[in-house]
């Protein structure tokens, strides 16, 4: 597949599950997929990968920009500049991280921790007060929410302070996580707890918990070093406005 310290098979097999199909261009930095099998918000999208080698898939809506190109000298530069002379952009890359086999053993070994607990639909009274006291960039940008398949927070004198909740990344194994801290209570460890307690929940259930960030998050990627995250690529897809004009 490629150079990675993620060996997950529900991480392999999702991510070469997304991109197959005939293939156009195969070289030693770059292979391009056409499969017009993709969903309408998935019609383009690449990963690149950290080893420097990059992926992209698109349908044959996507591939009629390529027809006079030269497909054996294509690499990711020259594909992304071929469609934004089309005006078509991809939306903006996320970070995806994942825990290499030895850190995901160090998270099983966690204890339980007094001022942590799951959330449930009895906490919605905390949960909306953490709520409003979050901001709308926050809310948005993490995407933390009370009925999310597993949810967990963290408590200062009976106020939630940190939440932190996660589900199955379109019906698959994975398990997405999203987490948030309260302004004034940062800089105590409490997101790096809270992700790894609601990752040691997932692990022992058999999903595999995958770290999105965009890539200009600095806290958040701060934080995947943190917690020992692997990055495993940079994934991106067509924006919704380039739908439109393909």
């Amino acid at each position: 597949m490629h150079t990675s310290k993620i060996t997950s098979p529900i991480v392999q097999e999702y991510w070469k599950d997304q991109f197959q199909g005939e293939i156009l261009c195969n070289n030693s930095t770059f292979i391009l997929f056409l499969n017009d099998d993709l969903e309408e918000d998935s019609q383009i999208m690449t990963l690149e990968f950290p080893s420097g080698i990059s992926w992209a898939t698109i349908n044959s809506k996507a591939a009629r920009y390529f027809k006079n190109t030269n497909l054996t000298a294509l690499d990711f530069e020259k594909f992304v500049n071929t469609l934004k002379d089309k005006e078509i952009f991809l939306y903006g890359a996320d970070y995806i991280f994942y825990f290499p086999e030895e850190e995901k053993a160090n998270i099983l070994n966690l204890g339980s921790s007094e001022n942590t607990r799951p959330l449930t639909e009895d906490d919605a009274e905390h949960f909306s007060m953490f709520e409003s006291l979050s901001t709308e960039e926050d809310l948005d940008g993490a995407f933390v929410e009370l009925d999310h398949w597993k949810v967990y927070g963290i408590f200062e004198n009976n106020q939630l302070v940190a939440a932190t909740s996660m589900y199955p990344w379109q019906d698959t194994q994975l398990s997405d996580i999203g987490v948030i801290t309260l302004d004034q209570f940062r800089g105590k460890g409490y997101a790096k707890q809270a992700v790894a307690i609601i990752s040691k929940a997932a692990l022992e259930e058999g999903y595999e918990p995958q770290y999105r960030c965009q890539l200009d998050n600095t806290a958040s990627v701060a934080l995947a070093k943190k917690l020992n995250l692997s990055l495993f690529a940079k994934w991106n897809f067509i924006s919704p406005e380039s739908i439109e004009k393909l």
